[in-house]
């Protein structure tokens, strides 16, 4: 059973509040930084403990990228921006790195004008041919590549970035779209191809706005308003997004996690951005129901800001246990074309940590639109 979203009885979120999300994303984004690699970030923080853990390139590009919009839109910088650019050079060759990151590269050297594009878009040739190609690539890494893309074609890329483009759209809007709209976890077989996340959705609509802004491609803008149009259908009536869909039917499988980063980050840059391009407010009331959830607007009624320790708590979850059992239930349920089970909200936590990107979509949503609630 789906639901449509309800956004009339809701107050939409203050200039002020908004304006104290990107304080608290600039003031957040340091705290992630690891001590012993300057210009790199840590993979998350953990409320209640000292100290950072691990280590993440992807997160780094994504907070690198919220860095420049914020100064774009007239905000300093929180980090060396030249300190960080040096450190992600000088990592082009880490294992860690998907093809999906180089289409990061490519976002963050057509904002910060490196002048690196075409190095960038040749790695992530070369990454695609040894890496399964564009069928293999989870739906996230999809809009990232065409992102990335978009961007630095429209930034002078050249026959060679059109070249790459064109075919990772051709694959994104053909094998990995389904009829419903929603977009396909990816584009190769098996079984979890059916069943993809609400990050798959969401930087789908990111990436063919870009190409929409750019006039690269016709078929993008009615691609992101069909898919954007089936999100807000899908938009839990608290204002929640959930988490997991079957492509094929349409509809919601699961709902937790539900991410915060979705709610004040995530679906506000992609559906801010097309409600720039294509005029349609409804996208901008979606988004003013959405950040409403982390204030309190949620099941467990739980303010998920922590201004003290600069972080914005991870996501309201299942428990551990019930929650391996809940989403093998509700997938089978609707492979078989049967609802899936009702909500357990009992049964469900908050997870208490955080990661850089949160704070680094936090800045691509609202620096420079901290009045874009209001009208």
């Amino acid at each position: 059973m789906t639901t449509t979203a309800k956004t009339t009885t809701v107050p939409e979120a203050t200039r002020d509040e908004v304006g104290g999300l990107v304080e608290l994303a600039l003031a957040s984004i340091p705290t992630f930084a690891r001590a012993d690699e300057p210009g790199v970030l840590c993979y998350e923080r953990v409320l209640g403990e000292a100290g950072t853990r691990g280590r993440s390139l992807r997160y780094t590009l994504m907070a690198l990228l919220g860095l420049q919009k914020a100064q774009a839109a007239g905000y300093a910088p929180t980090l060396d921006l030249a300190q960080v650019e040096a450190a992600l050079e000088a990592n082009l060759d880490d294992a860690e790195l998907d093809p999906g990151d180089y289409g990061l590269y490519l976002w963050a050297d057509a904002r910060g004008g490196w002048g690196r594009g075409a190095g960038y878009a040749a790695r992530l040739d070369v990454a695609l041919a040894s890496g399964g190609g564009l069928p293999a690539r989870l739906g996230m890494e999809m809009g990232w590549i065409v992102t990335g893309l978009a961007h630095h074609v429209a930034a002078g890329g050249g026959v060679e970035g059109e070249r790459l483009l064109a075919r990772a759209l051709d694959q994104l809007l053909g094998a990995n779209r389904a009829q419903s709209g929603l977009f396909r976890h990816h584009g190769a077989a098996g079984w979890r191809r059916r069943f993809p996340n609400f990050a798959t959705q969401i930087y789908a609509v990111q990436a063919l706005t870009a190409v929409a802004r750019h006039g690269l491609d016709p078929r993008a803008l009615p691609a992101a308003q069909a898919l954007a149009d089936r999100l807000l259908e899908l938009q839990l009536p608290d204002g929640g997004w959930p988490w997991l869909f079957d492509a094929e039917r349409g509809t919601v499988v699961e709902r937790y996690e539900i991410y915060c980063v979705h709610q004040h980050a995530m679906a506000p840059m992609a559906l801010l951005d097309l409600a720039e391009v294509c005029g349609d407010e409804r996208y901008v009331r979606a988004v003013g129901h959405g950040l409403r959830w982390i204030w309190g607007q949620n099941e467990l009624a739980r303010d998920m800001v922590e201004p003290g320790e600069q972080l914005v708590l991870r996501s309201i979850r299942r428990r551990k246990g019930p929650d391996r059992g809940a989403l093998a239930a509700r997938t089978a349920a609707s492979r078989a074309g049967l609802p899936t089970p009702g909500r357990t909200a009992r049964l469900t936590e908050v997870n208490p940590t955080d990661r850089p990107y949160s704070m680094g979509w936090t800045l691509e949503a609202w620096a420079g639109r901290e009045s874009a609630l209001q009208g």
